[in-house]
């Protein structure tokens, strides 16, 4: 009996934290977030083995590439993408799951959690692509979307 006792509790808590409306939608929004973050790493790579450059003389004599001084434009530009992901999502990761836990309006969530995935999906594709406005755009939308996420924890926790 002692243990089936033991599963229970983090049974219940598992059951508690998914039973949270938004929590679900706001869990898959992250692992593809967190799965377009990993990819535009990996693009990073992509880029260096296609142009054949790396920075570091252990890397250039591993894949055969020309060592360089500096990052290759293309390089770079993909490096910037991967950073805007890295300074942007955290914040979103953390109201998000604030917002869910505070009790939010689950409507406002859904809006929120949707269209911001959307927008840093667009994002990371329109930045390494060099797509204007769209990458102003969709990078506007993602803020607005963290905006609002703010909007709505301030008004539960202070109402």
């Amino acid at each position: 009996m002692a243990p089936a006792m033991n599963d229970f509790l983090p049974q219940m808590t598992s059951d508690l934290v998914l039973a949270f409306p938004g929590f679900r939608l706001y869990a898959l929004c992250a692992v593809i977030l967190v799965i377009k973050m990993f990819g535009v790493g990996l693009y990073t790579v992509r880029t260096r083995s296609r142009l054949k450059v790396a920075l570091n003389p252990e890397d250039a004599a591993r894949f055969n590439a020309q060592l360089a001084a500096t990052e290759h434009p293309d390089v770079e530009r993909v490096l910037r993408a991967h950073r805007n992901d890295l300074e942007n999502i955290p914040g979103f990761l953390i109201l998000g799951l604030i917002a869910v836990l505070a009790g939010a309006p689950v409507l406002g969530l859904q809006i929120c959690f949707i269209v911001y995935t959307a927008a840093r999906v667009v994002y990371s594709v329109a930045y390494v692509k060099a797509m204007q406005p769209w990458r102003s755009m969709t990078f506007g939308i993602a803020t607005l979307c963290m905006f609002a996420l703010c909007v709505m924890i301030l008004i539960r926790i202070l109402s």
